[in-house]
């Protein structure tokens, strides 16, 4: 028995198989997925097979027509791949590793090889170990390589790039109140981690940061060292909370965020817009080019500008690898938006996946802001058609509803006029609306998974609070460059943003003293999870074929 594909579907199983291997893999028992030689031997065994069974047959179409037993293969190919990749991607406990040396005292030359976490009573490094002496045993130091977390007293301050001595005991990371804290480190490839060490400079500095010297340390110390201006400006020029609140929106620190303010952000369903993730930027995205659009700026040039401005964003708060990743997932919705078809999506977005697993197989299962990303991009691009329209179809029928209650005539220049000025706000309304639930569909289960609650005005706090994102970003953008020459006038070009912050924080204020405002969750299985998106996905499946026909 043979089947017919067309080469666009071949190729979008064969990612989503990839992606299937390596979900598979990192369910497995570590012992178990760990024995890379059994799927590398798999995979050659299913591409060997597809070689011999390789007998060209194509439909007038265009389409491959092939017997069962060469899809069951090629399709094992990509499965095995992707369980390959994840498997050479666990660590390996070798001497010269620095988690090989968990549970010891040890004292360790590394380079501050990330931008440091300020927090509020504390601050994390990112350690790059470079060389290694084992505490007491009067043993030459050796190189050896690996991350360690370090957690230590708010001063001094490092930056990015300082060779540390520390002397401490490593820890391997270790799980608490339910969160699988040591894999949220292992997608970072951290396996070790040390409290409050005894931290110095390095008396006599002989290594650079990854990259040893290279362009890459010299831009990003320049970027970090930029960040920390602008972060002094903001300080400046804004009293607080609403300074940390613009830090989290404009440059992604969130970090410093009062811990009740940033409870009720999630309690209004409005996390999303303190976190540059996929979610964050795709709505961006989206926002941007209808705003561009709205004023007037052909399709292709609002496209170039709007991408402009998602690339300058992300190099303005240092290029992390979560708001790279983002970015990707913006491009792509603008990309599609540029070609009008938002909803033809799915082969460019599944191939971001496979590229961004190829590099990191660990996001898979481990990254939630990898998670809400895609699941985002993928409620944008197949609710967003559907909602928009139906919602269109609404906005339609409420000018009709209000001729006929005002008895206006239908070619009245004063009802013409009017109801012009009213669709247009009906459209950036409905805009903002179809994107913001677009969005949550795909991305409620997750948000309820891991962070155990629900927030029942997530809807009326989008709706009320996105609109002024683009807005918000621009005016502060202006803002920070108008205090970078003129400082002592920074207070007067930040009330614009001041006014916005504050406008934000009244309605998340208000909204989440409402009753009912959000449920928590204790307990969700994720078999729910699995039976809600089987319902979501035929509804939107049904929905996008009736449109059609």
């Amino acid at each position: 028995m043979s089947f017919i594909f067309s080469k666009s579907k071949i190729f979008l199983i064969c990612c989503l198989t990839f992606i299937a291997g390596i979900a598979i893999a990192s369910f497995l028992p570590v012992q178990v997925a760990r024995n890379d030689l059994w799927w590398f031997g798999a995979m050659v065994v299913c591409g060997v097979a597809v070689v011999l069974f390789w007998r060209k047959a194509k439909t007038n179409k265009g389409e491959v027509c092939k017997p069962r037993l060469y899809w069951f293969l090629l399709f094992g190919l990509f499965l095995f791949l992707g369980m390959w990749r994840y498997a050479i991607g666990l660590p390996t406990n070798t001497p010269d590793k620095i988690w090989h040396y968990n549970g010891q005292t040890v004292t360790v030359i590394g380079v501050v090889s990330n931008e440091p976490d300020i927090r509020q009573k504390n601050q994390k490094l990112e350690i790059s170990a470079k060389r290694l002496n084992l505490y007491g045993r009067g043993l030459t130091s050796f190189d050896v390589k690996g991350k360690i977390l370090v957690t230590t007293n708010l001063y001094p301050r490092y930056n990015y790039g300082d060779e540390l001595e520390i002397i401490c005991k490593l820890q391997a990371p270790e799980k608490f109140s339910g969160f699988a804290y040591d894999r949220y480190l292992a997608r970072y490839d951290v396996y070790s981690v040390c409290y409050y060490p005894a931290l110095t400079p390095n008396p006599s500095p002989t290594t650079a940061v990854a990259g040893e010297g290279s362009y890459r340390s010299w831009f990003y110390k320049k970027i970090f060292n930029y960040k920390n201006k602008l972060r002094g400006v903001m300080d400046y020029g804004l009293s607080e909370p609403e300074a940390s609140l613009a830090r989290a929106i404009i440059l992604g620190d969130k970090k410093g965020i009062p811990d009740d303010l940033r409870e009720k952000f999630s309690q209004a369903g409005i996390s999303h817009i303190v976190a540059i993730s996929g979610m964050h930027i795709s709505i961006l995205a989206v926002l941007m080019m209808s705003l561009l659009l709205g004023i007037g700026v052909p399709r292709e040039k609002a496209f170039w500008l709007a991408s402009l401005f998602l690339l300058f964003y992300i190099m303005l708060i240092g290029l992390p690898a979560s708001a790279m990743r983002a970015g990707l997932m913006g491009f792509l919705v603008l990309w599609a938006m540029n070609l009008g078809r938002l909803n033809k999506l799915t082969n460019s977005l599944v191939l971001a996946a496979v590229i961004l697993l190829l590099i990191n197989p660990k996001l898979l299962r481990d990254d939630i802001g990898f998670q809400l990303s895609f699941l985002a991009v993928a409620g944008i691009a197949y609710c967003y058609p559907i909602l928009e329209m139906s919602l269109r179809a609404a906005g339609e029928a409420i000018p009709r509803l209000l001729q006929r209650a005002t008895g206006l005539p239908r070619r009245s220049p004063a009802k013409a006029g009017s109801l012009l000025a009213m669709t247009g706000k009906l459209k950036a309304a409905r805009d903002i609306l179809s994107i913001t639930i677009a969005a949550q569909i795909f991305t409620l289960p997750i948000i309820a998974l891991n962070f155990s609650q629900v927030s029942i005005v997530s809807l009326i706090s989008n709706l009320l609070v996105l609109w002024t994102l683009p807005v918000l970003m621009i005016v502060s953008l202006v803002a920070l460059l108008l205090s970078l020459i003129f400082v002592d006038f920074a207070f007067v070009f930040f009330l614009p943003a001041w006014l916005l912050l504050k406008y934000i924080i009244i309605v998340v204020e208000w909204l989440t003293k409402l009753p009912y405002a959000y449920v928590e969750i204790d307990y969700l299985w994720w078999g729910w999870v699995v039976v809600y998106y089987g319902v979501v996905s035929w509804a939107v499946y049904k929905a996008r074929r009736g449109v059609k026909d």
